[in-house]
């Protein structure tokens, strides 16, 4: 495999996109930050890389162990509450990382024990710990706890450089055509992919530090919650050389471009 990266400013981007385009290349677009577009943020969304699937794996039946379901969808993925611990098929392995997460669920973060007590240390609020556990044992799993993140903040998204997607049959990814399911009628966005996350200034209160988002993310029948954090706090894993998380700056009005 060859990967190259083609930037807008790039002399002629125009042109060599068709080209590209007209070899029936794949491509992915994204965004490129800038390092004073980093500098100039005060909070972060931040992604765990995905190591292991939640267990039982088995037809997705990790969410009946570990969520209340009444108000979830099974079409679009909004709505499940956790009230168990994720159980996990084995400890963690990635002993260089400290902070940790699961394919299928994004919202969960997990942290080695040094981690947490960096964290509570440091009077970090708005977070509680747990332990997950390990599925065919139903023992704790030493080696690392579950982040949970108290706060969820007002909506505020602005979408205007993604897609709505709502809930419904045919909808506007044109899934849902069977007539027969059941759509709730809830909204979430597909993830940005030019411009970045933009969200109003406002519901930023500097009392957070780590919090939530009220709109979820995703696609088809995956649904997330943002999880953010305050410059303080990436300063502070940054500081600590703590590895796992990667940052992406919010974007606010005034700094759209």
């Amino acid at each position: 495999m060859i990967e190259f990266y083609l930037y807008e400013d790039t002399t002629g981007f125009e042109d060599l996109k068709e080209a590209v385009d007209s070899y029936g290349i794949i491509s992915q677009v994204g965004t490129v930050y800038e390092k004073a577009d980093i500098e100039n943020a005060d909070w972060f969304v931040i992604n765990t890389g995905e190591y292991q699937y939640p267990q039982p794996e088995g037809d997705f039946g990790y969410l009946k162990a570990t969520f209340d379901l009444d108000a979830y969808c099974g079409v679009c993925g909004i709505g499940k509450i956790q009230n168990a611990p994720y159980r996990l098929k084995a400890e963690p392995k990635q002993t260089k990382n400290q902070f940790w997460g699961l394919h299928w669920e994004f919202e969960a973060i997990f942290v080695r024990p040094e981690t947490k007590q960096f964290l509570e240390n440091e009077k970090v609020k708005g977070i509680a710990f747990s332990k997950p556990l390990l599925h065919k044992k139903n023992s704790e799993v030493e080696s690392i706890f579950q982040l949970h993140i108290d706060t969820i903040l007002d909506r505020g998204f602005d979408d205007y450089n993604t897609k709505t997607v709502t809930c419904k049959t045919d909808n506007e990814e044109e899934c849902n055509i069977d007539t027969n399911l059941k759509c709730c009628g809830r909204v979430k966005f597909h993830h940005p992919q030019i411009g970045g996350y933009l969200f109003n200034k406002s519901l930023f209160n500097p009392d957070y530090e780590i919090v939530q988002t009220n709109e979820y993310f995703g696609s088809g029948g995956s649904a997330a919650r943002l999880q953010v954090v305050s410059k303080r706090i990436k300063n502070l894993i940054e500081k600590q050389k703590l590895k796992g998380l990667s940052f992406t700056p919010i974007v606010h009005e005034q700094s759209r471009r």
